[in-house]
C-alpha cells in the first residue's frame, strides 16, 4: 500500500498544478482541455511508477545482502531514482515534442486541438517535476520497514505477488522464443507491419467525425421572389408534416433573416430546427425527412446539423461538406455548366442534397442608353443615370429631428408615376441649356432576363455547386468520385473547377501533420540517440512506431465495424464495404500513441545499458534480466494510460464525444500491440543491431568516478 500512495500522490498534484498554470494562461476548462487532461490522467503517474517500481527492487536487493554489504538506505534510493532519472526525462521531453506538431494547425481544426495539447504538455512536465522531487521524497519517508532505524533496513520489502509471477511465467518463455528465433520475430512483425497498412489504406477519411447534436437544421430554398408569406406558408406545412414522424420531439421554423445579420437570408429561405427524441434512431429519422422534403416540387432542400453546417459555412460559405466552385466569364456558361455539374454529381453514390447554387434568372428593367441622342439633347450618361436614380430611389435631402427621432427628408417621384415600365419610360430629364427630354427618347427601355446575383472570388465570376455526404460513405472518397466525374465536364467547358468545405480543411490539415511528423521524426532520432547514447539503439526504439500502428489501425476497424467478420468478406468480395473514416481526431490520437510507445522503448533500452555498462552483464544477461526488471512498469505505466481512456472511449456515439472517443479508441488499440511487441520485438532487435555498441561506457573512468565518489549521507555532499 506505500508503494501506491507514493505513486498516486503524483496524480492530484499534477492535476493542480496543471490548472494553475492553465489559469495563469488564460484557458478556460472546455470540452478540449478538459479532454486533454483526460487523455494524460494515465500518464501522469507513469513517472512516479517507474521510480517506485526501480527504487522497490533495489531496496530488497539490498535488504537481502549481508549486513556488512548493506548501503544506507538513502543512497539505494538516490541511485535507484539516478539510474532511472535520464530514461525518464528523455521520455517525457520526448512525449511533450510528439504533440508540438498540434500547436501549429491553423484554421478550425487548430482551434479544436491546441488547447487538448497544451494542457496534455503541462500535464505530463508537471508530473515529470513531481517524479523528480516528491516521489523519491515519498520513498524515503514511506519505504521504511517498522523497527528499522535511519540508514538501516531489517526487513526485506515483499517479493512479486501471484499475479506478477504468473505475468512472468508466461512472459521468460515467449521473451526466450523470440530471442532465439530473432531474425524471424522482426521479419514477423515487418511483415504484420506492412499488411496493417496496407489494411489502414482501405479506410476512408473525413475532416472532423460525425457529430451526434440531435438536433438537425433543414434548409428550405424556394426560388428566388418568393414573397414571406407564401415562405411561411411552405414552411409550416412542412413543419407540421415533420411533427408527424415518430422520434421527433418538436420542430421550429424561420424564414428569411433580417439585412443587418451576420448571415442576412431573403424571405425565399427557410430553416426548420428539428429536435429529435434521445431513444430515437438518428438514421431512421433522417429517413423520415427526406421522405418528407420528396413531397416539396420546385423546393430546393438540404439538411445539416447545427454546429456542422455552421463549421461548413465558415470553411467555404456553403451550408454543405462539400463545396464546388465553377470558375469562368461566361454567365450563362457557368449556369449551365452548374446545371450539368448538379445532376453528375447527383448520381453518384454517397451525395445527398446537392443543389447548385448558380445564378437565378430574374426579371428586370434594363435602361440602355443611345449616346447619339444624349449628345443631340447636351447630357452625358452619368448625368442621366444620376437623374434616373433620383427620379425612381430617391435623394436624401435633408434630417428632420422630430424629439428624440431623426428622419430622413427624401425626394423622388411618387408611388403612381413610379409604378409601371411606363412610368420609367416617362420620367423627365434636364438637358442642357434646360431643355426638358423624357427618358425613352433618349434610352431603350424594356424588361430582360439577367441574374440576380453575380458570385465572385478573387476578382473571378463563379457558380457553386454543394453536396453532403449520405450516411455510411466518408468523405475523402466521395470526393475522389466527384472529381472523377466533375473535372472532365469542367475542362471540356474551358472553366476551371476547385473543392472548397471540408474536404479542403481535412487536406489541408493532412498536409501539415505530415510534413511537420517528418521534422517531428528527425528530431525524435536526435533526442533517443541522446538518450540511448548511440544511433542505432536509437532506431531499435523507433521500431515501436509501426509496432503501435498496428492496434491502432485494427481498434479503429473493430470499433468503426458492425459485423468484423462482414466487413472483412466484403473487402476481400468486393461487396457493400463500408470502410472506417481516418479524421483529424483520429490522427491526434496516433500522434499521442507514437509519444507514449517511444517512452516504453527508451526505458527498455536503456535499462539493458545500465546493466551492461554499470552492473558489468553481458548482454544476453542484461536483455533477459533487464526485460523481466521492466515488465511491471512498462504494463502498469500502459494500463493506467488504459484506464485513463476507456471512459472516453465507451462514450463514443454520445453527444460531446465526437473529438475524444476517436483519439481515444486509438491509442487504447495501439497500447496493446506496441506494449506486447515493445517487450518482444525491442529485445530482439537490440540483440541484433547492438550487440558490439553494448558496453561501450562500461569503463568509463569520469563515469565510475560519478557512480563512486557521491554520497547523499554526507553533509558536504548534500
Amino acid at each position: 500500500w506505500r508503494t501506491t500512495v507514493i505513486t498516486l500522490a503524483a496524480l492530484p498534484i499534477s492535476l493542480a498544478v496543471t490548472l494553475l498554470a492553465l489559469h495563469a494562461m488564460g484557458l478556460s476548462l472546455n470540452v478540449m482541455t478538459l479532454g486533454g487532461l483526460a487523455v494524460a490522467i494515465g500518464i501522469l503517474v507513469d513517472d512516479a511508477i517507474i521510480d517506485v517500481e526501480n527504487v522497490h527492487p533495489r531496496l530488497a536487493e539490498n535488504a537481502r545482502r549481508p549486513a556488512e554489504e548493506r548501503k544506507r538506505r538513502m543512497r539505494v534510493i538516490f541511485d535507484a531514482s539516478n539510474e532511472i532519472r535520464k530514461s525518464i526525462v528523455f521520455a517525457t521531453v520526448i512525449i511533450c515534442v510528439v504533440f508540438v506538431p498540434l500547436l501549429f494547425l491553423e484554421g478550425l481544426e487548430g482551434r479544436f486541438f491546441r488547447p487538448l495539447a497544451t494542457t496534455y504538455i503541462i500535464a505530463v512536465m508537471a508530473s515529470l517535476f513531481v517524479a523528480m522531487t516528491l516521489t523519491p521524497a515519498l520513498c524515503w519517508i514511506l519505504l521504511r520497514p517498522q523497527g528499522a532505524k535511519d540508514g538501516e533496513t531489517k526487513t526485506a520489502p515483499a517479493e512479486d505477488g501471484a499475479l506478477v509471477r504468473r505475468l512472468k511465467r508466461v512472459y521468460r518463455p515467449a521473451l526466450r522464443f523470440c530471442l532465439e528465433y530473432r531474425r524471424t520475430a522482426l521479419l514477423a512483425a515487418l511483415i504484420l507491419t506492412l499488411v496493417t497498412i496496407g489494411f489502414g489504406s482501405t479506410f476512408g477519411t473525413s475532416f472532423l467525425p460525425e457529430f451526434n447534436e440531435g438536433t438537425y437544421t433543414v434548409f428550405l430554398m424556394l426560388p428566388p421572389g418568393t414573397s414571406l408569406v407564401e415562405s411561411e406558408r411552405i414552411a409550416l406545412g412542412t413543419e407540421k408534416r415533420l411533427l408527424e414522424v415518430e422520434g421527433i420531439e418538436h420542430a421550429v421554423a424561420r424564414s428569411g433573416r433580417a439585412e443587418r445579420d451576420e448571415h442576412a437570408e431573403p424571405p425565399s429561405s427557410t430553416e426548420l430546427e428539428v429536435r429529435i427524441h434521445p431513444d430515437a434512431d438518428p438514421k431512421e429519422v433522417l429517413r423520415e425527412i427526406d421522405r418528407v422534403l420528396g413531397g416539396l416540387p420546385g423546393v430546393t432542400t438540404s439538411i445539416g446539423q447545427p454546429i456542422s453546417h455552421r463549421l461548413s459555412h465558415v470553411m467555404s460559405g456553403t451550408k454543405a461538406q462539400i463545396a464546388i466552385d465553377l470558375y469562368g466569364e461566361d454567365l450563362a456558361l457557368l449556369r449551365n455548366l452548374a446545371k450539368r455539374v448538379e445532376g453528375a454529381i447527383s448520381a453518384i453514390p454517397g451525395t445527398r442534397d446537392v443543389a447548385a447554387n448558380r445564378e437565378v434568372l430574374v426579371e428586370t428593367v434594363a435602361i440602355e442608353f443611345r449616346p447619339r441622342d444624349l449628345a443631340r439633347y447636351g447630357l452625358r450618361p452619368e448625368v442621366v443615370g444620376a437623374q434616373v436614380r433620383r427620379a425612381l430611389h430617391g435623394e436624401r435631402v435633408a434630417v428632420i429631428h422630430k424629439g428624440a427621432r431623426r428622419l430622413d427628408l427624401v425626394l423622388r417621384l411618387s408611388e403612381e408615376q413610379r409604378d409601371s415600365v411606363d412610368d420609367v419610360r416617362q420620367v423627365l430629364l434636364t438637358g442642357k441649356n434646360g431643355a426638358l427630354v423624357r427618358l425613352h427618347e433618349v434610352a431603350d427601355i424594356g424588361p430582360e432576363q439577367t441574374s440576380n446575383l453575380i458570385s465572385r472570388q478573387n476578382g473571378r465570376r463563379k457558380a457553386v455547386v454543394s453536396a453532403n455526404v449520405d450516411e455510411g460513405f466518408n468523405l475523402g472518397d466521395t470526393v475522389a468520385a466527384i472529381r472523377a466525374v466533375v473535372d472532365p465536364i469542367a475542362t471540356e467547358a474551358g472553366c476551371t473547377v476547385a473543392y472548397g468545405g471540408q474536404f479542403e480543411a481535412q487536406r489541408s490539415a493532412s498536409r501539415s501533420l505530415a510534413w511537420m511528423s517528418g521534422v517531428l521524426l528527425i528530431a525524435l532520432l536526435f533526442l533517443l540517440q541522446g538518450a540511448s547514447g548511440a544511433l542505432r539503439p536509437a532506431i531499435v526504439i523507433l521500431a515501436n512506431l509501426p509496432l503501435a500502428l498496428i492496434g491502432g489501425v485494427v481498434a479503429m476497424f473493430l470499433a468503426g465495424s458492425s459485423s468484423p467478420i462482414g466487413d472483412l468478406w466484403a473487402l476481400f468480395t468486393g461487396g457493400d464495404y463500408r470502410p472506417p473514416v481516418i479524421s483529424i481526431a483520429s490522427l491526434v490520437g496516433f500522434i499521442t500513441l507514437f509519444g507514449i510507445a517511444v517512452r516504453n522503448g527508451i526505458l527498455l533500452v536503456n535499462h539493458f545499458r545500465w546493466l551492461i555498462e554499470v552492473e558489468g552483464l553481458s548482454i544476453d544477461e542484461a536483455i533477459s534480466r533487464g526485460s523481466e526488471e521492466r515488465l511491471v512498469p512498462v504494463l502498469m505505466t500502459a494500463l493506467s494510460a488504459a484506464l485513463g481512456l476507456v471512459p472516453l472511449a465507451l462514450k463514443a456515439g454520445q453527444p460531446g464525444s465526437e473529438l475524444l472517443a476517436p483519439l481515444a479508441v486509438v491509442v487504447l488499440g495501439g497500447l496493446i500491440s506496441s506494449t506486447i511487441l515493445n517487450m518482444l520485438i525491442v529485445p530482439a532487435g537490440y540483440r541484433i543491431f547492438c550487440a558490439d555498441v553494448a558496453g561501450a561506457g562500461r569503463d568509463d573512468p569520469e563515469r565510475e568516478n560519478l557512480l563512486g565518489s557521491f554520497d547523499p549521507s554526507r553533509k558536504d555532499h548534500s
